[in-house]
Order: C-alpha cells, then sequence, then structure tokens
C-alpha cells in the first residue's frame, strides 16, 4: 500500500504517513516546535467535516483521529505581497509545507522506494513542489492527491497510493489554510488532518485506531511540516 511499504523497506512508519528517523531532531529541537504552535483536538462541529470533500471520501462517517495545528505569525512578519491575500498566503503556506526541507526526506525516500507504474506525471521533487499551484488532480509522491482548492483552503488526500481511488483501509485528509485577521494584526496558518479508514464496516461508538505511539510520531511531523513552511511567508 505505497507509504506502508516504504515503511518498512526504509525505517519509515506512520498511519498515512512516513516518519523518518532522522528527520526529527531530539532534544533543543523538539522543545522549539513544542513552544512555538499549538496542535489541538478537532470536533465534529468543525467546518472541515461538514465539507462535500469529507462526505466523498469518508462516505461511512468512520471514526477519524482529528488535529490542527495553529501557527500565528505577526503580519509584520510576512511577506508584503501576502499581507492582504488569504488565497496567495494559503498557496505559499501549501509550497512551504510540501516544498521545503520538512518534506524533503519523505520525498526522496518515496521516489526511491515506492514509484510503480503509472506515476509518471506525479511531482516528486520538492523543487517541483515549491512552484506547484497546487490545482485540484496533482498527485505526488505516490501518496497524496489534491482533491479540493478553493484558494482559500487546499484539500490533499494521503494514506494510500492515488492509484487507489476508492475506499482504503488507510486513508486521511490534509485541510491546509491561512486566515489574515487584520484587527489583530497577525495571519493565522491552520494544518488540519483527519486519519481514518475509509473501507472498514461501520461501527457505532468505535473510537479511531491510531495508536498512542503514532499519534506522538504523526504531531512531530506535522509540526516539522508547518515550522518548514514558515520560511516560505516570512519576510
Amino acid at each position: 500500500m505505497g507509504i506502508l511499504k516504504t515503511a518498512v523497506s526504509t525505517g519509515l512508519w506512520g498511519i498515512g504517513w512516513g516518519i523518518g528517523s532522522g528527520m526529527v531532531g531530539v532534544g533543543a529541537g523538539v522543545t522549539f516546535l513544542w513552544g512555538t504552535m499549538s496542535v489541538v483536538p478537532l470536533t465534529k462541529d468543525d467546518q472541515a467535516f461538514k465539507s462535500k470533500v469529507w462526505a466523498r471520501y469518508n462516505p461511512k462517517k468512520n471514526p477519524a483521529f482529528k488535529d490542527d495545528v495553529i501557527k500565528t505569525i505577526p503580519l509584520s512578519k510576512i511577506r508584503p505581497e501576502l499581507r492582504n491575500d488569504e488565497a496567495a498566503l494559503t498557496l505559499e503556506f501549501c509550497r512551504g509545507v510540501w516544498g521545503r526541507w520538512g518534506f524533503l526526506g519523505q520525498s526522496i525516500l518515496q521516489k526511491r522506494n515506492d514509484k510503480p507504474p503509472g506515476t509518471d506525471d506525479n511531482l516528486w521533487r520538492t523543487s517541483e513542489l515549491a512552484v506547484s499551484k497546487f490545482n485540484k488532480g496533482l498527485r505526488f509522491s505516490n501518496h497524496f492527491e489534491v482533491v479540493e482548492n478553493t484558494g482559500s483552503e487546499i484539500v490533499v488526500r494521503c494514506g494510500g497510493s492515488p492509484l487507489e481511488p476508492g475506499l482504503r483501509k488507510s486513508d486521511g485528509l490534509i485541510f491546509l489554510s491561512a486566515r489574515i485577521d487584520p484587527d489583530q494584526q497577525h495571519a493565522v496558518f491552520h494544518f488540519k488532518t483527519a486519519l481514518f479508514s475509509s473501507s472498514a464496516p461501520k461501527v457505532e461508538g468505535a473510537p479511531h485506531s491510531i495508536p498512542p505511539n503514532i499519534v506522538f510520531l504523526h504531531e512531530l511531523y506535522v509540526r516539522m511540516l508547518t515550522q518548514s513552511a514558515m520560511r516560505n511567508v516570512k519576510v
């Protein structure tokens, strides 16, 4: 299943993600990641889970692990041309998530270990992702596909290969956005993740199946991706 096969062969592991043993710093680096942004759980009342894209990819409403990385930056530290344009700021944030050092390790390992026939039109390099418009239908690293781009929010499907368009044992959606608050004079970046099994039988009241150690690694990785993206939007 794409990323899981890569996980076994390269030391990456994650539910719908890949986390390299050397990609995440320890000590001061982890402390920095924890101190500069917050990660909060998401409830079913969040707008992401009332969207058509959520209903399309989780039609059984199966339980999901859901969280939101929130990063706030003063507008004075944002590139001037992005301070009044949420769509442009969201795009640059998305480019920063996938086109900079945070995603570099996974992109290299995916290309080396998980490039089956039918993926030649995928983007494989962070240098390509750094200038992409992330239009709906874009596929990259045989693990991610842009399934919605409204301008103010870009939604990426993960959890398996885009070659598997139907329901999956391991599935996920990532919602990336940037909000400008002129009154507070800051920009707020959101990296929302929902990990679930879209193909599993519906079981009322069942919790999500993501184990605690994977939750911890996931949180490290999404914090790192978010921090990496900041260099794309800051002065």
